[in-house]
Formats: C-alpha cells, structure tokens, sequence
C-alpha cells in the first residue's frame, strides 16, 4: 500500500471516529438545523422532482427530516441501491415511508424492489451525498469504495472549461454532499476521477467549487 493511500486511510479514520463520537443529541441538533438550511438556501430543492437522499449511517449526518419534508410537498424521493460485485456502481430506488426494506452487503437498507423499477444517475434532478470529509475546494471524501464516483461518471464527467470554470453533461443532476461541521479538513488528497459536489453544505458551512485551477 503507497504511503498515499495509506494517508487517505488514516484520514478515513480519524473522521469516521470523530462524526461516530457525536452525541445523540447534537446529531439531532445537526441534522434538523441542514434541513432548515437546505430548504432556506439550496434554491435546487424546490425546483426538482426526483431527489435521491441516503439513509444516515456510521454518525453521518440524518436527512430523513428533509426527506419526509419533500415527500409532504410531492416530490419523488430515492434511494441509493448498490449493484453487482462486479459492477460497483448505484442505482436508484423510489422510497415512501412503510416501504419493505432489505439490508444490502454492508448492512445499510435498500428498498426492496425488482430491478427494472431502478432508476439511474441520469433520470435523479437532485443528489445528496454522504461524505467522510471535505475540504474548502469542495473535494468530497468518502468511505472509499467510489461507488458515487463511478455511478455520477457516466452522467456528470467534466467537459470543457468555461469562464474558468468546468461545464458538466446537461444530464448531470445537482450534487450536494452533506455532514456534519467536524468533518471539515484544510485539505483532501484528490483523485483524477472524483467527482466534485456542486455544493457542500453542513449546518455552519456551505462550500462551492472555486475556478477550474483548484483542481489541476
């Protein structure tokens, strides 16, 4: 193992222990003062239709307020559901509360539902993101498996450079990556192939992506 990854492991872990050690209440805290902040703020919520959430697991920040909020308002709600051992990518499950689940690999529930009710990357207006870590240039850390990156690939690869900035597929949904204030880090290492959220949002904290320079 490189000393690199080596590093990304050992900051996985720090942070992970760090978001697991926050109390019960500060997480209840924290995860209804992002909902109000989301729906003050993220303008994207209100227009969007199909919205893919995540179930809060490991002390990552809970977005099933938010996510019974849109449901209330008549928005279509989704849930990550892993793929093949081969394939390492995500579909997308439509989710209403009472719905069976069932527990995927990693003990994290999926809803229970055939496969050609899945949705992909593509057909979701707006995606939320769990994450490990971020960093002020909005690099996301996650639990290293790159299943969002490999999935958001297809649909959300980078084009040209525009006005200093990088312009994505028009079928790339918003990518907003949530936690928690404690896992903010000065600086993550970056792949070439991890994509960047349109904006990272914690209770405290909301971060864009700078100009195209801060990647390359």
């Amino acid at each position: 193992m490189t000393d690199y990854m080596i590093d990304k492991t050992a900051i996985r872990q720090q942070f992970r222990i760090k978001r697991s050690a926050l109390p019960a209440f500060r997480q209840h805290l924290a995860s209804f003062a992002l909902t109000r902040k989301i729906l003050l703020h993220v303008s994207s919520i209100h227009r969007a239709d199909r919205i893919s959430f995540y179930l809060a697991q490991d002390g990552e920040i809970d977005l099933l307020p938010l996510m019974l909020h849109c449901l209330r308002q008549g928005r279509r709600c989704f849930l990550p559901v892993l793929g093949t051992r081969d394939d390492k990518k995500l579909s997308f499950a439509e989710w209403v509360p009472g719905q069976p689940m069932l527990k995927n690999r990693f003990g994290i529930p999926e809803p229970a539902t055939h496969r050609y009710q899945l949705s992909s990357a593509a057909d979701m207006d707006l995606v939320f993101m769990p994450l490990v870590a971020f960093d002020d240039c909005g690099n996301r850390l996650g639990m290293g498996g790159g299943y969002y990156d490999r999935t958001l690939a297809e649909c959300c690869s980078p084009g040209i450079k525009h006005k200093g900035r990088l312009e994505f597929s028009a079928s790339c949904p918003r990518l907003v990556a949530t936690g928690h204030d404690i896992q903010h880090a000065p600086k993550l290492p970056r792949e070439s192939w991890d994509i960047i959220p349109d904006l990272t949002i914690t209770p405290a904290r909301d971060i864009k992506p700078p100009c195209f320079s801060c990647y390359f």
